[in-house]
Order: C-alpha cells, then sequence, then structure tokens
C-alpha cells in the first residue's frame, strides 16, 4: 500500500499578511468548518465575566482541567497575547440542534457516562474537530513563516481524557496527556465568543443544560487563530 504524501504549502515567509489569512481561512472550511473570516486582533472582545461564567455558578469541570479556569491565562495576559498579533482568523462548526441540545446531554458529561444515543460521543466529535482545525492552521502558518497561537472551544479533558479519572497535566508532573491536540478555548481566556460571532452576522444561539432541541434551531462552536509576521 503507498504512503499517502503529506500536503505541502506553496507559501513563502515573505507572503503577504492578507495571503496567509485567505488561505487558513480556506484550509479552515475544507477541514470541516461551516464558516471562516478574518478579523482583526482589536475585533476580539474580552470581558474578565466570560471567565467567572466558568467559576460562578462552578461549572463541572472549573478547578479539574489545566486549561480551564481558575487555571490558564488572566485577562491581562490574554490582552497583552493578542495585542501581539497582526491578524485573527475566526471560525466555527455548526452542530445540528438534536445533538447539542439531547435531553440530559449535560449530565453524561457531568457523570462520565456516555448517554446510549451516542449524543456526548458525537458532540464529543464536534469539539474535536474545532480542536483540530486549530492546530492545522496553527501548523500551516508557521510552516509559512509566520508566528500563530490558537484558541478552540469548550474544555479539552471532555474530549480527549474523558475516561481519564484526572487532567495528568494538573495532577501530576508528566503533563499534559496530549500536548498536540489540546488547546485553551476563546472563552476560558475570557472573550466574549457570542459578542463577536454577532459582529460579524453569525447567528447564535444560547444552550443550557434544560434546552430541548426544538428550541433552538442550531448549534456552533468557534475557534480562533492569532497569526503575525515572525520577526525573529
Amino acid at each position: 500500500m503507498s504512503k499517502i504524501k503529506p500536503t505541502t504549502v506553496a507559501l513563502s515567509s515573505s507572503e503577504d499578511l492578507a495571503e496567509i489569512c485567505k488561505h487558513l481561512c480556506q484550509t479552515a472550511l475544507k477541514r470541516g468548518a461551516s464558516d471562516a473570516l478574518n478579523i482583526s486582533p482589536a475585533d476580539v472582545i474580552l470581558d474578565p465575566r466570560v471567565r467567572f461564567k466558568c467559576m460562578i455558578p462552578k461549572c463541572y469541570i472549573s478547578g479539574n482541567c489545566a486549561h480551564c479556569p481558575p487555571y490558564g491565562y488572566s485577562i491581562q495576559e490574554v490582552r497583552e497575547i493578542v495585542q501581539g498579533f497582526d491578524a485573527g482568523v475566526f471560525f466555527r462548526v455548526k452542530v445540528k440542534n438534536s445533538i447539542i441540545a439531547a435531553k440530559d446531554l449535560h449530565l453524561a458529561f457531568e457523570s462520565g457516562v456516555l448517554d446510549k444515543d451516542g449524543n456526548a460521543m458525537n458532540l464529543g466529535a464536534h469539539y474535536v474537530l474545532v480542536s483540530t482545525i486549530v492546530k492545522v492552521l496553527e501548523k500551516r502558518a508557521r510552516d509559512s513563516g509566520f508566528m500563530a497561537h490558537g484558541f478552540a472551544a469548550g474544555n479539552c479533558r471532555d474530549p480527549f481524557c474523558l475516561l481519564q479519572p484526572v487532567c495528568q497535566d494538573l495532577m501530576t508532573e508528566r503533563g499534559c496527556r496530549n500536548p498536540e491536540l489540546s488547546s485553551y478555548s476563546m472563552e476560558s481566556c475570557g472573550m466574549d465568543v457570542y459578542r463577536m460571532a454577532a459582529r460579524v452576522g453569525w447567528d447564535l444561539y444560547p444552550i443550557g443544560g434544560s434546552c430541548e432541541p426544538d428550541s433552538v434551531p442550531q448549534g456552533s462552536l468557534m475557534g480562533l487563530v492569532l497569526v503575525r509576521r515572525n520577526h525573529s
């Protein structure tokens, strides 16, 4: 059986920033994103209340994942990171309402016991897709001579370490089990994803644990990859 050759990108480090961002948007769409567009770092909206929502009332994953509040970047650190980049690629993955708003779905994640209809596994696959797109875009940018830093959606423990007893990065000195896949989420870093989506014209519907599929047309998971010229 012949080996599949990796895709190469015919871009150079001297290429215009707009071209690499256009290429990354196209790559996101090819990899499974429903929408993707370029935004300015100034369009990244930060609000401390977003991080507080993870802790007050306390989310079941808060304190149990190294990439989620109260751990991770502070708002000031995120602000400094964002200001250090020249452009961003903002994308979303749409999720059917029958999956993301399935009955008692939140209980499956909180208990670690998958539901019999497989909705938790299916939704988890969408989170994996967002994380994968983030990592692909980061690699494409870096291979083309640019610096990149990405943010995914939700926590990384559920999709990558659901069956593990603890977050290894948080509870041991061995570090993250999946550093090549896991990322901080936009929300955990205090990014107001709802307002950012509204500003670019995307329809967005808040979904809580008590939602029913008929109450929301669809769900959305979003990711962001920041890019800048490599000045080194």
